[in-house]
């Protein structure tokens, strides 16, 4: 809404203003959203390539281990009975040392813990690169913090490709997921802040479908990919390609005029509009006074804040099921692909299907936010991804691998749906810090997703991962019935404001509670007495008339 200065007697615009006069979703917002929507791919194909070639068990599949004695009858009775892990390590070999790796660092038998240490670690660097973004992207911009974090996961990962030990290899990782950590909010905000109000909430949900676009190429990259370290290096040298499109990335203006660089966010929405092909506004752009005054702007107050604290755990136990559950099918997809015996291209094959898979998820959720509401949204993705997963656990063969596929459908539309709702549920002061952590909750799960791989390696059956995470879905269900809907809600500036507009609310609903209880006898009351109104009414007619007549 245009603010008017008395003082100075012009019309002054807020960024929403300037923005729909510009235009909402042109195409200067398109490519803003491919930009930063790449990032989200280069992300995704840095979580996953690593993840995906270790998902493997090389021990169960022909051809990977060979014996050192061709006539040695024991090991080949081992290799054929899958206990190789029962003989001397000096009595079989890796027919492809190098191929992957698991084998290039020995990560079975024994070993076979580091495996699932390496990518807990991963994880929980990202964890540590979403806290970084919290107390970083106010000083520093989303622009920065984005190419910051494409150039350490660029970087690392290509220092990874050349590790010669495996815990060297997992200092590169670590501090490839530390730069990961902030990419994907800092393209998040750089997505939604430039597009205009009535088109954020389907640019939030846009957002999502670069990360399935990484994914399907990690897979396809691992599967066309013979050698791990190329792999690495292919992944980190597209993220330092990346750097290259600084220059065409709009900073966001929100940002930019809360710094006080009003010169700078007037340029940046004139470039949005001449890349629209609109006028720039006219009007200059008011001091967002309400966001500049408010002393309640970090994370400590959204703690201190009990509606948001209780909102705020809501949302983490959601997060924390989501991403648990998806990063754990993950990483269960050799057991559930194989069973006992397959090809590596089935895993593949299973793995393609998931990610692609997720597309109509989006898609779905895109359509059930705008109607159905972000709550309702959640819950219905929660539940059929719970359901689905319960039912793997049930299922057996070609039924369960159907089945895990189809929770993907559940998971993705949870995702999309999350990050709107997330969105909304925090006021703009303190948006980020909200984001963030929920964020820290969703890494938090993708960190102990190893876990329930170990499960399955350990009991050599899927059924009690699966039922564990089918159960947290359906527990991220109830959590997500119990969140306020934002559909159609203005979304409050401050803390303050959300509780000044809350307890209106809630006496507003008490006092249309009262009157529905007091309305039947105050209606009866003007009943009779509108009556008895018009019946003096009538009376004094009658004299009027007769007055008339006798005269």
């Amino acid at each position: 809404m245009p603010v008017v200065d008395l003082d100075a007697r012009t019309t002054q615009l807020t960024v929403d203003a300037a923005l729909t006069s510009a235009g909402e979703f042109r195409r200067g917002q398109h490519v803003q959203l491919l930009l930063v929507g790449l990032a989200w791919c280069l992300a995704a194909l840095h979580t996953l390539v690593a993840t995906v070639t270790s998902c493997f068990d090389p021990l169960r599949r022909a051809g990977e281990v060979t014996c050192v004695k061709p006539d040695d009858v024991t090991c080949t009775a081992a290799l054929a009975n899958g206990t190789i892990c029962t003989l001397p390590r000096e009595t079989w070999q890796w027919a492809q040392p190098g191929g992957s790796l698991i084998s290039e660092f020995d990560l079975v038998c024994s070993r076979r813990w580091l495996l699932y240490f390496q990518t807990s670690c991963f994880f929980i660097a990202v964890l540590a690169g979403c806290v970084a973004w919290q107390v970083s992207s106010e000083r520093y911009g989303r622009r920065r913090l984005l190419y910051a974090g494409a150039g350490l996961c660029g970087l690392s990962a290509v220092m990874a490709s050349t590790a010669p030990s495996l815990w060297m290899y997992l200092a590169f990782r670590c501090a490839s997921g530390l730069g990961m950590g902030g990419m994907g909010l800092a393209a998040f905000a750089l997505a939604t802040e430039v597009s205009g109000p009535s088109w954020r909430a389907f640019v939030g949900l846009l957002i999502n479908l670069f990360f399935s676009v990484g994914a399907c190429a990690a897979t396809l990259l691992a599967w066309w990919v013979p050698s791990w370290r190329l792999l690495t290096f292919l992944s980190g040298a597209a993220c330092l390609a990346y750097l290259s499109t600084w220059s065409l990335v709009t900073e966001s203006p929100q940002w930019l005029l809360l710094k006080g660089r009003k010169g700078e966010a007037t340029a940046a929405l004139a470039a949005l509009a001449f890349a629209n092909g609109t006028r720039p506004p006219e009007h200059p752009l008011a001091d967002p006074t309400a966001l500049l005054g408010n002393t309640q702007r970090g994370l400590r107050d959204v703690l201190g804040s009990s509606r948001l604290r209780h909102r705020l755990v809501l949302l983490g136990g959601a997060w924390f099921a989501a991403s648990t559950s998806y990063f754990s099918l993950l990483l269960l997809a050799d057991g559930i692909s194989r069973g006992r015996s397959s090809s590596d291209d089935s895993v593949y094959v299973t793995l393609l299907s998931a990610f692609a898979y997720e597309v109509p998820g989006i898609a779905a959720a895109g359509l059930a936010v705008e109607r159905a509401g972000r709550k309702a949204t959640s819950l219905a993705a929660f539940l059929q991804a719970g359901a689905c997963l319960i039912g793997a656990a049930l299922s057996r063969s070609t039924a369960q691998r159907a089945l895990v596929v189809a929770a993907r459908f559940g998971l993705a539309a949870s995702f999309a749906s999350l990050y709107v709702h997330t969105a909304e549920l925090f006021p703009v002061a303190v948006r980020e810090h909200g984001m963030a952590a929920s964020n820290f909750f969703a890494r938090a799960g993708a960190a102990i997703s190893p876990l329930f791989a170990f499960l399955q390696f350990q009991l050599r059956s899927s059924f009690v991962p699966l039922l564990v995470l089918g159960s947290l879905c359906l527990a991220a269900a109830f959590l997500a019935a119990l969140l306020p809907e934002t559909l159609g809600d203005k979304i409050p500036e401050t803390i303050h404001e959300l509780n000044v507009s809350l307890s209106l609310r809630r006496r507003r609903s008490w006092r249309v509670a009262l009157a529905g209880m007091l309305r039947p006898s105050s209606s009866l009351a003007s009943q009779r007495s509108t009556a008895s109104f018009q019946a003096q009414q009538q009376e004094e007619a009658v004299v009027v008339v007769a007055s008339q007549r006798s005269t």
